[in-house]
This record gives C-alpha cells, structure tokens and sequence, in this order.
C-alpha cells in the first residue's frame, strides 16, 4: 500500500506542476470527529516512531498532552487520538486548538498520496488533464512581463541588505 501511496501522490505533484494549478480543499467540517482519530504526528520533521520522541514533543510543546497513543499503523509510526473530545464526538477546547487541527485536512495529505474519509464534509479538488483536454479548463501559461517582473523584484530583493 505503501508504493500506491507513494506513486499517487508523486503523480499529483507532477500533474500539479505540470498544470499549473493547486489543489483546492473544500466543503466544510460536519463535525463527526473521526478526525480526531488515527493522527499521525511529526516532530523535527519526522515522522513518530517512538514514544521517548512524543515525549520530547510534550515537553517542547505542552499542548501535545491532549494526544495519547492508540497504537502503530502498518509502517511502525504511532497513532494518536485526541483526548479533547467530548462524548458527542466534539472537541471540547474548539477555540483552543492547534495549528494540527485547525489546518485540517492539509494539502500535503493530497500531496503525499492520501485520502479523506468518503462521508467526511471536506474534499480534494484538483485539475485534471482530462480537464485541460476536454477544455473543461484553461491551463495557466503566466505572461512573460508578469514573469519578469517577479524576476526582477527577486534580484532587486536580493540586493538589499
């Protein structure tokens, strides 16, 4: 499963450069809390694998207590729940939440070869080349004097102290 995921979002990457357009994310939450299920976290831009590693994120950032580890996913890292969420299955601290989950769901999800749930509110909106090819949508070419410009702020911008 691990290549499918790898392979998937290696193509969305490419198709997005190759278009030239972001993926969208939209709809909105429904509220069901299962995405305060099954997270994964990272640290130092890793990936948690082991428990002394959530411990030093809780002692770096406190706020990460609210988590607790439910188990391994099928590639070693752990798996958290939020321990936040009322017995309605809302989050219990809403206006306090963290950056995790106020940014829910992240384009690196899209990116990374992921999914959301089929009954979540939220979905990944993309172009596809059918799109371009069946004129559904223009790719964007950027205009030479628009490029150069950027070009030229960039070279200015690199020369101030």
């Amino acid at each position: 499963m691990s290549e499918l995921h790898s392979f998937t979002g290696l193509f969305r990457r490419f198709r997005a450069f190759m278009l030239r357009r972001d993926v969208k994310v939209t709809g909105q939450c429904k509220m069901c809390g299962e995405c305060c299920h099954d997270i994964l976290l990272r640290h130092k831009k890793r990936w948690l694998k082991k428990e002394r590693h959530f411990e030093e994120l809780c002692r770096e950032e406190p706020d990460h207590q609210r988590f607790s580890i439910t188990g391994r996913d099928e590639f070693g890292h752990l798996v958290f729940a939020c321990s936040l969420q009322d017995k309605s299955g809302l989050c219990s601290c809403h206006a306090d939440r963290l950056p995790l989950c106020r940014n829910y769901p992240p384009k690196s999800l899209y990116y990374q070869g992921g999914w959301l749930r089929p009954d979540c509110g939220y979905s990944f909106k993309a172009v596809t080349f059918r799109d371009i090819f069946m004129r559904r949508k223009r790719m964007r070419i950027p205009k030479f004097a628009d490029v150069l410009q950027q070009e030229q702020e960039r070279t200015e911008q690199s020369r101030l102290p």
